[in-house]
């Protein structure tokens, strides 16, 4: 294998962007792969942890690393998103003329550099013949910030600006104060409790100037946000693309939204990983058949999916039975993959209704609330206390947060306390196996033009403990105070067998935090302000406002 660093790449405007290329040893020309990202070509993370570079050229292969725009070895000026489109469309055009090149380019990346891909994919290079996006989607800017009107994940962008995007950045301009940084990045965790957000004192103190706050505060012009919001344009976009998601990556819903608007040639897996890891390891969780013999077919490990899938569309070599197939899940629960036509799965799944009953008294694990198949004829309601001072804490799920691990986590301290209710099933009389989008609607009020709600879905073994499947967060503004409205939600998607003899359960919460802002109860959130107080939401069951889960059931 042959090695060249720092590549120059000269984009129209001058700008040179600087790649690692490996290829294979000899004067041959070969079809090219490449990612293109903001977080060092150099580190080992991207040469033989998430892909392995060497197996991809022996292969026959050439791989590129690219340092985007204003990012490490790259020249020019770094602003998150907006110039991705076009200088994709001119780097891929630049490896395909490279002197070892046959022509033929596809990209692959998870994240901000599957992302990438989709913006250098809607400016449709003539030879871009494949992509392969991971744990990303079409609209990252929303998925950091929340879309309008819904509650903002601001410990996401906290986490992103500080965690993997600062100190390089405060480098090229000379302003790196390495004592100071390091204070607020080993302590970051903790930070991720200062309000407010959009004045969050780490970037405040280390970079006043930083992009950080045109997102955070809404400085963002219309053009920006059409322009790097990508979501209307891949239903125009017939390049081929493999999608990758993790049933406990912070990423899977907006995978999922790409994958279902993609207009291409495309396929989906699915499995038991993390945005951080994928080896089966998930929190307090570890599934087989994550990290290799990966697929009906048992494919080797990540890597070997990838060149299959290149294989075909850069080499023209057939797929092999069953990898051809389009959508390929891992089922947890039963520890096995299983190969179908179709996102979201309609053959063989059933909708059941699952109602929240409870007299008043669903206060946390020890309360009265129970989930049950017929909805209770009396109208009841429980209070939600939501104290903004002391906020129910994030734990598990798609975190993307610093010091929260993703996956699967016994849940049961957080369901004993008053200010979270809780709905439990009888036990199973037999195994439930879900597949497809939880949904809700859940019957609410608020004292405050606010109403937030934290939905978690959760499976209690037999020794009482409680593991979550899925979680969501949802605010809506609501027209009149202390009146009941509906939300019609849905909580996301799984592929998850309940056990025998388990229960399942939903909670519900007033906040998520850090993870999300808190409604401080007075028409405002940590997101902009400090100042709230205590005060009382209430979830209704029964009658005319029969609270409910739907669930998808593989019988």
């Amino acid at each position: 294998m042959r090695v060249e660093k720092n590549v120059p790449c000269s984009l129209a405007d001058g700008t040179v962007l600087r790649s690692d290329v490996y290829h294979p040893d000899d004067e041959e020309s070969y079809p090219v792969l490449m990612i293109r990202l903001p977080y060092d070509k150099e580190t080992p993370r991207y040469y033989d942890e998430y892909l392995e570079v060497p197996r991809m050229v022996q292969a026959g292969y050439v791989v590129i690393l690219q340092d985007v725009r204003g990012r490490f070895a790259s020249e020019g000026d770094f602003f998150p998103f907006i110039h991705e489109r076009r200088d994709g469309y001119e780097a891929v055009e630049w490896a395909a003329k490279l002197p070892y090149s046959n022509g033929k380019v596809g990209l692959f990346g998870m994240s901000y550099h599957g992302y990438t891909q989709f913006a250098a994919a809607v400016e449709r290079p003539p030879s871009l013949k494949a992509i392969a996006p991971v744990m990303t989607g079409a609209d990252l800017m929303g998925s950091f910030l929340g879309s309008e009107g819904e509650p903002h994940p601001v410990a996401k962008l906290e986490t992103w600006v500080l965690g993997s995007m600062l100190e390089d950045q405060l480098k090229r301009e000379g302003n790196f104060d390495k004592r100071k940084f390091h204070y607020y990045f080993e302590n970051m965790a903790e930070w991720l409790v200062d309000a407010p957000a959009d004045e969050w004192k780490p970037i405040k103190d280390l970079d006043p100037g930083s992009y950080y706050f045109d997102f955070m505060q809404g400085r963002l012009a219309k053009t920006f946000k059409d322009h790097v919001n990508l979501k209307g344009k891949l239903s125009e976009v017939d390049i081929p693309a493999l999608f990758i998601g993790g049933w406990f990556d912070g990423l899977l819903a907006p995978t999922l939204e790409a994958y279902q608007t993609y207009k291409g040639k495309k396929m989906l897996w699915i499995g038991p990983w993390t945005h951080e890891e994928m080896t089966g390891r998930c929190g307090e969780r570890f599934f087989n058949h994550a990290a290799s013999s990966i697929g009906v077919d048992k494919s080797l490990d990540p890597t070997e999916i990838h060149i299959k899938w290149f294989d075909k569309w850069l080499k023209e070599k057939p797929m092999p039975m069953p990898f051809e197939k389009p959508v390929h899940l891992y089922l947890m629960g039963q520890d096995r993959w299983e190969t179908f036509e179709e996102w979201p799965i309609q053959t063989g799944v059933k909708s059941r209704e699952v109602y929240l009953q409870s007299q008043g008294m669903s206060q946390s694990r020890n309360g009265d609330g129970k989930l049950t198949y017929q909805p209770d004829t009396t109208e009841t309601k429980s209070a939600l206390k939501l104290d903004p001072n002391h906020p129910v804490p994030t734990r598990g799920g798609g975190t993307l947060i610093a010091g929260h691990a993703s996956g699967m986590f016994d849940m049961s301290d957080i369901q004993d306390r008053e200010d979270v209710l809780v709905y439990t099933s009888m036990e199973l009389e037999e195994d439930l196996p879900l597949l497809g989008s939880i949904k809700a609607s859940i019957w609410a009020s608020s004292p405050s033009e606010l109403l937030d709600i934290s939905l978690r879905l959760s499976e209690v073994d037999s020794q009482g403990r409680s593991y979550n499947i899925i979680d969501s967060f949802h605010r809506k503004r609501v027209e009149k105070e202390n009146h009941p409205v509906c939300l019609e939600v849905e909580i996301g998607s799984t592929a998850y067998t309940l056990k025998k003899g388990h229960r399942i359960r939903l909670d519900i919460a007033a906040s998520n935090a850090p993870l999300y802002d808190i409604n401080l109860n007075n028409g405002t959130t940590t997101k902009t302000h400090t100042e709230g107080k205590s005060a009382v939401e209430y979830i209704y069951q029964g009658g005319d406002k029969a609270s409910k889960l739907v669930l998808p059931m593989t019988r």
